[in-house]
């Protein structure tokens, strides 16, 4: 639980360097990728290590959770992740690590702190999606012209 508490101290630090920076660079999947996967990776790996993942949610991370882990941070995801595995990551795989927490036999404390980290997690991830430039799905019609129908005042 040591290595969990100096990894909610790390995330925690992390965040308020990124809340205090005037304007945050936009980061492509790849690069959010190569910043998340290691605390991701950890994160799970603590919560293994301290017997979080028995029984059915060995099952759960398995099946549920290792996919989208690899789908963004296995060794050659990094040259073909995209937003939407990043989404994924978070949206369908961090609720579940955190039902999985809530479940376990661990103190509440040791509840809190993993849940925390996790927390910690997901927020990085989604401050660096939300400072990627919008991409449009429309395209844009032809502009009027006076020639096109549009009355020229």
């Amino acid at each position: 639980m040591k290595r969990l508490s100096m990894l909610l101290a790390a995330g925690l630090v992390a965040a308020v360097a990124l809340v205090g920076c005037a304007s945050a660079p936009t980061q492509t999947p790849a690069q959010i990728a190569a910043n998340i996967c290691p605390g991701v990776q950890s994160e799970i790996d603590v919560l293994q290590k301290s017997g979080v993942f028995t029984g059915g949610a060995q099952a759960t991370l398995t099946n549920q959770i290792q996919p989208d882990v690899d789908a963004v941070c296995a060794a050659g995801a990094a040259l073909t992740v995209t937003t939407v595995d990043i989404r994924k990551l978070v949206q369908a795989t961090f609720p579940i690590v955190v039902a999985v927490i809530a479940n376990s036999s661990l103190t509440d404390q040791q509840k809190l702190q993993a849940t925390l980290a996790v927390g910690v997690v997901v927020t990085g991830i989604n401050t660096a999606l939300s400072l990627q430039p919008a991409t449009s799905t429309t395209t844009p019609g032809p502009a009027l012209t006076p020639a096109s129908g549009a009355i020229a005042s």
